[in-house]
């Protein structure tokens, strides 16, 4: 037999060693080294200014996964935009990679509050607490109570882009009041009571014969039931104890009577 014959019955032994071991040596490597031969990296699309849904299409075909992230509230962008992204774009990751999109909430909107018949303080809070800035403060006769809310501006249940300014119109109380009876409080009391009713405290008299408490109301004018202008002012008559009677220092024995007390000289 030829060596040429030998060669040719020997060739597709050949062929199928030669085939043999380079599948060997790619399986080999495949296992040994999967990362160097199948890389499982991806770039990351860019998906700002799209809606999520597109956004989270995107990145699903480009091997990654898209998550919802806080929602920020944007005065021009719309409800449903994407704001930002991270890892951000064209950042090299490995594929089936979390990445967390920042939604636009559009503008951000608040409810004016009921504040009517509450106070200034409380309107206030309220106010502030819904997102609002707390505006001017004006006032006006009513039949609520001195410094009660009467309404706001805008009123409540107005909706309103943010920020945005919400004032008060607080209440002077009646422009006419029904002047109260004020006899047997004390002086503080009576005091506070005609405040409440948009009313003046005026002249008081010292009325020391009297047995009432000190400061106990004894009278007023004008009289209780009488209707006046709010702003109005109502004296008062006060008891008030006479000082104690002195001793003389030099006459223990004797007493020294008050020019004020019962009885003495004037």
């Amino acid at each position: 037999m030829s060596l040429r014959t030998l060669s040719r019955r020997a060739f597709p032994y050949l062929i199928v060693a030669v085939g043999g071991f380079l599948i060997a040596y790619l399986l080999l490597f495949f296992f040994a080294f999967p990362a160097e031969v199948l890389p499982d990296d991806g770039r990351i699309p860019r998906v700002v200014g799209m809606t999520y849904d597109a956004a989270s299409s995107a990145l699903d075909k480009a091997g990654f996964h898209a998550i919802k992230g806080e929602t920020r509230f944007h005065k021009t962008i719309a409800a449903g935009v994407i704001l930002d992204q991270d890892p951000p774009a064209g950042s090299v990751q490995k594929r089936g990679s979390d990445v967390t999109l920042i939604v636009s909430g559009g503008q951000a909107t608040a409810v004016v509050p009921e504040v009517s018949g509450s106070s200034q303080q409380q309107a206030q809070i309220a106010i502030e607490n819904a997102g609002f800035t707390f505006g001017t403060i004006s006032q006006q006769t009513s039949n609520l109570a001195r410094g009660a809310v009467i309404s706001s501006d805008p009123p409540a249940g107005t909706s309103l882009q943010l920020p945005a300014t919400v004032s008060i119109v607080l209440s002077q109380g009646p422009s006419s009041v029904q002047i109260p009876d004020l006899t047997g409080r004390t002086l503080p009391d009576a005091r506070s009571t005609l405040e409440q009713l948009g009313l003046r405290l005026g002249a008081t008299s010292r009325d020391t014969s009297s047995l009432m408490p000190e400061n106990t109301v004894l009278s007023q004018a004008p009289a209780p039931g009488a209707t006046v202008s709010s702003g109005a002012s109502v004296n008062l008559r006060i008891s008030r104890f006479p000082p104690p009677p002195r001793v003389d220092a030099t006459h223990p024995d004797s007493l020294q009577l008050s020019p004020f007390a019962p009885g003495a000289a004037r």
